[in-house]
């Protein structure tokens, strides 16, 4: 696990060890013309928090921690027609190291 994987581990714990929840949700969505980017984000409880992730974070670091057991995906939807357009929903696993 490097440093960027490391740090959104840490945000995401102290988010939903503050929180009544733990779950998370990841959505992204692109407006589908340029020179708008696919726009990604991470929500706890209908908030957003993963403005404090690290700027070149990925779904690929959400998928070491759900190796590593820390997360655990519930469902997941992606568009058929839009490959940008998804939504996967973990549950957290805080004792895991």
């Amino acid at each position: 696990m490097d440093e960027r994987v490391a740090f959104i581990k840490h945000r995401i714990r102290a988010v939903v060890i503050a929180g009544d929840c733990d779950q998370i949700t990841y959505q992204s969505e692109w407006l589908g013309y340029m020179p708008f980017p696919v726009d990604h984000w991470v929500e706890h409880q209908g908030k957003t928090f993963s403005g404090d992730f690290p700027f070149d974070w990925t779904l690929k670091d959400l998928a070491v921690l759900e190796r590593t057991g820390f997360l655990e995906k519930l469902e997941a939807y992606e568009n058929p027609e839009d490959r940008f357009d998804r939504c996967i929903r973990y549950r957290v696993h805080i004792g895991c190291a």
